[in-house]
C-alpha cells in the first residue's frame, strides 16, 4: 500500500508544479499579447511609426470594418494609415481598457484628432473630434494576424459636420 501511495503522492505534487507553470505560461503569453497590441496603438497608430509595422504585423494580416470593407495586407495597410494620418495629422489613440484570454485582445479605446486634411473624399474641417472605438485583435507567432474594428462611426460623422446631431 505504501509503494503505491508514495508514487501517488508524488505524481499528484508533479502534476500541481506542472499546472502551475502552465497558468504562468499562459499568462505570460496573455500579457505579451496585450504588450503588442499596446505598441500598435502607441507607434503606430499614435506616433504613426510606419517602419514598426512588419515587426507588430503579420504579412498576411487582415483588417475588418463595419461597413464591410477589409484591408489585406501591410502595403494596403500602409497606405490606409497615411491617408488616416494624412487626414488627421495628430491622431491619437488612448487605450481604455484591454482584455486577453487565449490568441485574442479586445480593446475600448478613445481616438482624437483634427481633421487637417481630405477624409473619405471630403475637404478638411479643422474639426478636432473624440470618438470612441472598440476592436478585437487575433495574435499568431508574435504578430498581429488579424483585426476586428468598431469605431462610432455616427459620432465621426457628426463631429465632422458631414451629417447632422
Amino acid at each position: 500500500m505504501v509503494r503505491l501511495i508514495i508514487p501517488l503522492a508524488r505524481a499528484t505534487v508533479m502534476a500541481s508544479v506542472f499546472s502551475v507553470g502552465c497558468a504562468s505560461d499562459s499568462e505570460t503569453t496573455l500579457e505579451r499579447n496585450k504588450t503588442l497590441v499596446r505598441r500598435a496603438f502607441e507607434e503606430v497608430w499614435s506616433k504613426g511609426d510606419l517602419d514598426i509595422v512588419d515587426q507588430l504585423f503579420s504579412t498576411d494580416f487582415l483588417r475588418h470594418f463595419p461597413i464591410g470593407s477589409e484591408t489585406k495586407g501591410l502595403d494596403t495597410f500602409r497606405d490606409r494609415l497615411r491617408e488616416h494620418r494624412t487626414a488627421f495629422p495628430d491622431w491619437s489613440e488612448r487605450v481604455q481598457l484591454i482584455v486577453a484570454e487565449g490568441d485574442l485582445v479586445a480593446v475600448y479605446f478613445t481616438s482624437s484628432g483634427t481633421n487637417d486634411g481630405s477624409f473619405q473624399g471630403n475637404s478638411p474641417t479643422g474639426q478636432r473630434i473624440a470618438i470612441t472605438e472598440m476592436t478585437i485583435f487575433r495574435i499568431a507567432d508574435n504578430k498581429i494576424v488579424e483585426q476586428w474594428l468598431i469605431p462610432d462611426l455616427l459620432s465621426l460623422n457628426q463631429q465632422l459636420g458631414l451629417i447632422p446631431e
